[in-house]
């Protein structure tokens, strides 16, 4: 710290950060390496103990899908380890039939990206203009408002507004519809801490209402295992609007690796592939990747998909009835693959994941900065991976240890919504 000097906000923030990440560190429940030779079924080992793994997000499990990993070997047999090139010279004949795929799946034009991280910061700074203003939900993905900070750099003024607080975004939109040269709003198709969902119908009827509106959806969480060759909880809930862009990931419910731009305007998907600095200046995504994704999309194109979605979904639905039957504090009971539960302190949230670890389960630790101040909690996801048995021993252990260790205040809410 500067001598004579008191610390600022940044600084105050940095410490708290590090403090509150740095516990999880040290008591061995975040940046764990994990002490598996190989994974065979849904168990990792840390600290010397086997548990099940419901932090993954896999939801489909494809990741270990031995169709997946073969077509990874093959593509290494084939093109090698890496093909060290900029895909704007050059690309292996596998990122033309990945994107084909992907194409297929969203009846739309694509960009594909090394990782939806690097998809936001070449899109976004090529879509939204310094005489635009882009509107952001508190709390959509980290990747979005990191991305944002280059939009910002360039002049373009950023409103972050209430998460899915539609009044807040229309009066926002009435506030800038005149000065701005066009509006972004930009949001979550699936949350990714608490497994909430955007109000996608109110949000396109938007779009109609406000011709400068144009709306940009990070549907990482939502991809694959919802929609209709898995396009996602947005593209299944609405049709594709002119003035609407859907940002997926590869690596989670898609088994393999990667991020994809989408949508209906083809000329707007060959400029952010033109004029996107990652897509130019950032690697590729490698031959074992691109061979799984391409894997992946035949399986999303077949009738197998449609019988994975509802086996998920039945399984959602047991881990859903089981959280409000036990009346615990989680903050979203919508049908998807997370789960939120509150404890209301950092220090509980420990105790609780320690827990947990020693009845054989590992779940996500969630405080601040992931989650907003006061909202510690765990976040605990299901896949294909998960059983029956091991959901119903799951909700068990939470429904003997959640009610002794939430803080007084979180145990006087009820954040449930209705079944």
């Amino acid at each position: 710290m500067r001598a004579g000097k008191e610390r600022t906000r940044h600084e105050r923030v940095m410490e708290l950060t590090a403090r509150r990440i740095g516990k999880g560190v040290r008591t061995g429940i975040m940046r764990v390496d994990l002490e598996d030779e190989r994974f065979d079924d849904a168990t990792i080992t840390l600290g010397g103990r086997q548990v099940l793994d419901f932090g993954s997000c896999s939801y489909l499990g494809l990741n270990r899908d031995p169709r997946l990993v073969g077509a990874a070997v093959d593509g290494v047999h084939r093109f090698g380890v890496s093909h060290s090139s900029s895909t704007a010279y050059t690309s292996v004949p596998l990122y033309r039939e990945l994107r084909e795929g992907l194409e297929a799946m969203f009846d739309a034009p694509v960009a594909v990206a090394a990782s939806t991280t690097l998809g936001h910061l070449s899109a976004l700074p090529v879509l939204i203009g310094p005489e635009d203003v882009a509107i952001v939900d508190a709390q959509a993905h980290a990747s979005v408002h990191l991305a944002l900070q280059v939009v910002r750099a360039s002049g373009t003024e950023i409103v972050t507004v209430p998460h899915n607080d539609m009044d807040a975004l229309t009066r926002e939109i009435e506030a800038h519809a005149d000065a701005a040269a066009r509006l972004w709003y930009l949001a979550d198709g699936v949350y990714s801490m608490f497994g909430d969902t955007a109000p996608v119908e109110d949000i396109v009827a938007l779009l109609d209402r406000y011709e400068d509106l144009r709306v940009y959806f990070d549907d990482a969480h939502g991809f694959g295992w919802r929609g209709e060759h898995g396009r996602g909880v947005v593209l299944d809930r609405v049709d594709w609007h002119p003035r609407m862009v859907v940002a997926v990931g590869l690596a989670k419910s898609f088994g393999a690796t990667g991020g994809v731009i989408a949508a209906a305007d083809e000329a707007l998907i060959e400029q952010v592939t033109l004029c996107g600095g990652t897509f130019s200046f950032s690697g590729p995504i490698q031959p074992a990747d691109l061979a799984a994704g391409v894997a992946s999309t035949r399986i999303h194109l077949s009738e197998e998909l449609i019988e994975r979605q509802a086996e998920l979904r039945r399984r959602i639905d047991l881990v859903r009835s089981g959280l409000v039957d036990l009346q615990l504090p989680v903050l979203s009971v919508e049908r998807t693959p997370i789960w939120f539960v509150r404890i209301g302190t950092p220090d509980r949230v420990v105790e609780l994941v320690h827990r947990l670890i020693e009845e054989g389960f590992y779940v996500n630790p969630a405080s601040f900065p992931a989650v907003p101040m006061g909202l510690a909690g765990i976040r605990f996801t299901q896949t294909l991976l998960n059983d029956e048995d091991q959901i119903e021993r799951l909700l068990d252990a939470l429904g003997r240890h959640v009610p002794g260790l939430v803080t007084e205040e979180v145990a006087s809410l009820d954040l449930r919504e209705p079944s």
